[in-house]
């Protein structure tokens, strides 16, 4: 560990797994870049539009917007910390939770190496990686987390910050920087707090509702996304082509909230 990230505390740790496999990518730009790629194929983007869906006798048969109806055999709610609202319209459960989620970004710090990999130390519920900017990004998973606007998402809400709640905050901010401990002295750049959608079992939720047939979802993912995403879709996409998932969905099929 202290080798591939040297200014990391390793005086506590036994061993560590290193994956060298992992990666970071900027979102926008692997969001932007699948959907380039869907467009190339044939599909079409309408934002910001959906006000419901369309069923009949127990099946979906549409969505609804503010343009109008759109009739389709099959819909997929994957609508993020909003599908559970998107779920309620069409009376689908889907226990998908927003949550406070926190992150630190210091001023630049000598040595530190944007190549360096991103220790993740659940046991002081953070993730740290370099940032570009020679700071460091600190992340945290606090074990008992602060709900956001439980009785849903305001409509308007997109891409927003939360204020910091920095006296909650503190004594898990000083944990997780304990593991580098250099961070402790850095300048900070940025408290950033924004909301993040989590489920009960903290497991994605993901198939065909129990009581809606053709309607999908794949909403639930806590906070990794953009790592489950590509697979999600392709597991999604093999579910409503050849009627039945080709992988075992147990852990995340959306009955189990039936």
């Amino acid at each position: 560990v202290k080798e591939l990230f040297p200014l990391c505390n390793v005086d506590d740790i036994v061993a560590g797994f290193y994956v060298p496999d992992d990666g970071r990518v900027n979102p926008v730009d692997v969001s932007m870049s699948l959907a380039k790629g869907a467009k190339m194929n044939g599909a079409r983007y309408f934002e910001e539009v959906i006000t419901g869906i369309t069923k009949k006798n127990g099946r979906v048969t549409g969505v609804k917007t503010d343009k109008g109806d759109i009739k389709a055999e099959y819909v997929v709610n994957c609508a993020g910390m909003w599908a559970r609202q998107l779920g309620e319209q069409a009376g689908v459960c889907i226990p998908n939770q927003a949550a406070e989620h926190y992150y630190l970004v210091t001023d630049p710090i000598e040595k530190v190496d944007v190549s360096w990999p991103v220790i993740e130390d659940p046991s002081s519920y953070t993730y740290i990686r370099p940032e570009v900017n020679g700071g460091l990004m600190i992340g945290l998973f606090e074990p008992l987390a602060a709900a956001w606007n439980v009785e849903g998402i305001p409509e308007n809400f997109s891409f927003g910050e939360i204020q910091p709640d920095w006296e909650r905050m503190t004594p898990f901010l000083e944990k997780a920087m304990a593991r580098v401990p250099v961070s402790l002295s850095a300048g900070v750049r940025s408290f950033f707090c924004g909301p993040e959608s989590f489920t009960p079992d903290l497991s994605p939720i993901v198939g065909e509702a129990p009581n809606l047939d053709h309607y999908f979802v794949a909403a639930g993912m806590n906070s990794i996304g953009i790592l489950t995403g590509g697979g999600m879709g392709r597991l999604v996409t093999h579910w409503i082509l050849n009627g039945k998932p080709d992988m075992d969905v147990t852990g995340i099929n959306i009955d189990r909230f039936e």
